[in-house]
């Protein structure tokens, strides 16, 4: 117990550190970045082109062609198993834009037989005035759950399988300079909802249910609704000075997404989420890629949130916090976030990368506290590391698209964590 208070702690003192150096570092100035970058640059086409000895794809940036990757690939990730992928993205100028628009998508097929499909989009019209942004995507996925609380054991998490349809299309129009606010639309659909491998409770005149699950304690009902249903506006502010929506080398962002789901809209409660997302860019070399990276995430949700949309581990909209922890490893009302990410070349020519990162994911307090051993006690929270290291293989120099494959570590989950992405995971 004396180990564990420490290292608790110990957690906490990093986090607040962490924290204090992001808000110092967020002012200090950027490196220019050396248009002359991509004479000297390659990528897999560029490689491609010299194996066959065909003509070079050429050395200038041509800012009203879309530039593409396209990735055919086999992976593993922790939540996932073996997977077979197929991702694109592309990166392009409408005409009188100073800002570069974007298109995501991917199709996933894996050993757990899970299906995921995202596509996302990202578009800025003439002189940077609107911008238009979709993030959807369909789900057939068995996903994990460890219950409501910080102290839950690894070897507790059981699954859910369920079906997941999310459409969240909104549109920012410019406020001043790199500073937008709109409003949106937020859909979530959770159908064929059904726990798998959950224990076996005996009834008592406590749990007279049979209870066993932190989804049913959530719902109360020993067989949770087969079904859930969120609808409401979204309103957003933005602020985006980064130089690339991909792989940024400088500039700053940050997001605030406040969304309510109303009851009379045809959501299964009223509820209501906030989001604020804030990321920092520092490049260090005006010749080569050399990124210092900082993402801070705050997510909360007030009153009674659907159970498959609380703030969790790997649950954010990119799927990308937590990285070295399961996804869903940790859940509650309310999820901090801190990560730090060293970007560098390693090739001279920039076709092939590394990375290194630290993260931090903080869970003030548990949800029911008379689901766990800590029953009676109040604010029991958790503060986990995770870290890391990973290799970037550069797919399409002028978009700045690279192959992600990173491995890392959780406090609490000894196997490595390893997951394969198109483009940067923030």
């Amino acid at each position: 117990m004396k180990i564990q208070t420490k290292l608790q702690k110990t957690n906490s003192f990093w986090f607040l550190l962490l924290f204090c150096l992001f808000h110092i570092i967020v002012s200090a100035q950027d490196a220019p970045i050396d248009s002359a970058l991509y004479k000297n640059e390659k990528d897999i086409k560029d490689i491609v082109h010299k194996l066959f000895k065909s003509k070079q794809a050429g050395t200038i940036k041509n800012d009203n062609k879309f530039q593409y990757a396209l990735l055919p690939a086999i992976g593993y990730t922790s939540n996932t198993g073996f997977a077979i992928a197929l991702g694109a993205n592309a990166v392009f100028n409408i005409n009188g834009t100073q800002k570069e628009s974007n298109v995501l998508a991917s199709i996933t097929y894996t050993q757990f037989s899970q299906v995921i499909f995202p596509f996302q989009v990202n578009v800025w019209s003439k002189n940077d005035r609107f911008n238009f942004i979709l993030d959807s995507r369909y789900i057939n996925y068995p996903s994990s759950a460890y219950g409501l609380r910080g102290r839950s054991k690894l070897d507790s998490g059981y699954s859910i399988n369920f079906n997941w349809l999310k459409i969240h299309p909104s549109v920012l129009t410019k406020i001043s300079k790199n500073f937008y606010g709109g409003v949106g639309l937020f859909y979530d659909y959770f159908w064929k909802i059904k726990e798998v491998g959950i224990p076996v409770v005996p009834i008592t005149t406590y749990n007279p249910l049979g209870i066993a699950t932190a989804f049913e304690h959530y719902v109360k009902k020993k067989n949770p609704a087969p079904h859930e249903t969120a609808v409401g506006p979204a309103f957003k502010l933005l602020f985006d000075s980064r130089d690339n929506p991909v792989n940024a080398w400088k500039g700053f962002f940050a997001s605030l997404l406040f969304h309510p789901s109303f009851k009379n809209w045809g959501s299964d409660t009223s509820w209501s989420s906030l989001i604020i997302d804030v990321r920092k860019y520092i490049s260090f070399s005006h010749i080569k890629e050399n990124v210092l990276a900082f993402w801070g995430y705050y997510w909360e949700n007030f009153e009674k949130s659907s159970f498959l949309l609380l703030p969790s581990s790997g649950w954010d909209d990119s799927w990308n916090t937590g990285r070295g922890y399961s996804q869903g490893r940790y859940r509650g009302k309310i999820m901090r976030y801190l990560e730090t990410e060293y970007r560098f070349q390693i090739m001279r020519n920039g076709i092939l990368g590394a990375v290194i990162f630290s993260n931090l994911q903080n869970f003030p307090n548990e949800l029911y506290t008379s689901y766990s051993k800590y029953r009676g006690r109040k604010n029991v929270m958790v503060t986990s590391l995770g870290y890391g290291m990973g290799l970037r293989v550069k797919f399409n120099k002028f978009s700045r698209t690279n192959m992600a494959i990173d491995t890392g570590f959780g406090q609490d989950f000894p196997k490595p964590w390893i997951a394969v992405n198109l483009g940067e995971v923030f």
